[in-house]
């Protein structure tokens, strides 16, 4: 088995993938991400523009307007990563409980 083997996607193992179609689903799976990843920017963006930007009386970001941006995005960050640990706690406990024991 490949370093890949063991890994999981939406409960399917790589490992009971046949191996010439391997390589395409874990390109899928990598274009799910990287989809994944700027939803979740784009997501931030929106939530730290609604919340810090009052008004657009300049081109450029007030101090106050910059000092809420930074920390907004920074909060969006901690939490998106937490939820990552969190998620991924869940499926190693979970993987632990389904594992057959041995006698």
């Amino acid at each position: 088995a490949d370093a890949h083997a063991s890994t999981t996607m939406s409960n399917i193992k790589i490992d009971n993938v046949p191996e010439h179609q391997r390589g395409e689903l874990l390109q899928e799976i990598e274009k799910m991400q990287m989809h994944n990843s700027s939803k979740t920017y784009n997501q931030m963006v929106e939530h730290c523009f609604n919340d810090c930007i009052k008004t657009f009386r300049s081109s450029t970001l007030s101090d106050q307007e910059s000092k809420c941006v930074n920390s907004c995005a920074e909060k969006f960050i901690k939490l998106g990563r937490r939820a990552g640990y969190r998620y991924q706690e869940h499926q190693y406990s979970g993987a632990a409980a389904a594992a057959p024991k041995s006698s």
